[in-house]
């Protein structure tokens, strides 16, 4: 098994000497959305229906921090994120659901968070400052300026520190301060549970302050941070109303 796993990194690092001074950026996504084609290391292919197709990059190795995107030409602009696809658990799910009901342009990790990275640079999507995610939460910004940009989370209510987080089922946050929109998220998600919170208002745990997307020049409160508890997450994932309304609340927030 040792032997295997050495053979895998060297493979990689002879790859990564290829493609580690070409990082991705967001331009290459812009041109990529206008003719949907493979960018190396990552692999295209295509889904969907001829009149509504699904473009897809996939990486094939841990390059440049990995990573897969999803776009849909015949959909509403807003994006989601979901960074920890394997430590919070069935966030792709709920992710995914929310992409093929409501948004145009989906990215998530192919590699756990504290899996080995091959550059300098964490694996972790919400601290990564360069590669598939934030080059295309870069261009989709471009493109449309006022749209939402979803990222979800799941978090363990028995670890949390305050009573609040202890029962909380949503935390959603904006970052330092919050506007009409996120408000408007509140009382929509509050169908689903009373106990939906925002940060900087009703709790001031899990706000996802330092997440990377604060940093790369959005606008305000365009980025919009959902931690999900993992009852919750098990209902949404179960109970399509429920998917549908959670769907539904953040379709009216954008």
């Amino acid at each position: 098994m040792k032997i295997h796993k050495f053979i895998i990194a060297l493979i990689s690092m002879t790859s990564f000497n290829g493609f580690a001074q070409s990082q991705l950026n967001w331009q290459q996504i812009n041109s990529w959305i206008a003719k949907p084609q493979a960018i190396e290391p990552w692999k295209y292919q295509q889904q969907g229906k001829l009149r509504s197709p699904v473009h897809i990059l996939t990486a094939t190795s841990p390059i440049n921090g990995g990573g897969a995107l999803m776009y849909r030409v015949a959909a509403s602009p807003c994006f989601v994120s979901i960074p920890h696809q394997f430590h919070d658990k069935y966030t792709l799910k709920i992710g995914r659901a929310l992409f093929e009901s409501s948004c145009n342009m989906m990215a998530f990790n192919t590699h756990h968070r504290h899996s080995q990275s091959l550059d300098d640079l964490p694996m972790d999507y919400s601290k990564r400052k360069r590669g598939l995610h934030v080059a295309a939460v870069k261009a989709f910004h471009y493109a449309h300026p006022n749209a939402a940009i979803f990222q979800i989370h799941g978090f363990n209510q028995k670890k949390r520190k305050s009573s609040e987080g202890k029962k909380a089922d949503f935390i959603l946050s904006q970052g330092r301060s919050y506007n009409s929109k996120l408000a408007k998220l509140q009382r929509c998600l509050s169908g689903l549970s009373s106990h939906t919170y925002i940060y900087q208002k009703d709790i001031f745990e899990l706000g996802g302050t330092k997440n990377i997307l604060h940093k790369i020049g959005l606008a305000p409160h365009r980025f919009i941070h959902i931690e999900i508890s993992k009852p919750m997450r098990k209902r949404l994932i179960t109970q399509s109303t429920s998917m549908e309304q959670f769907n539904l609340c953040l379709s009216y927030s954008r």
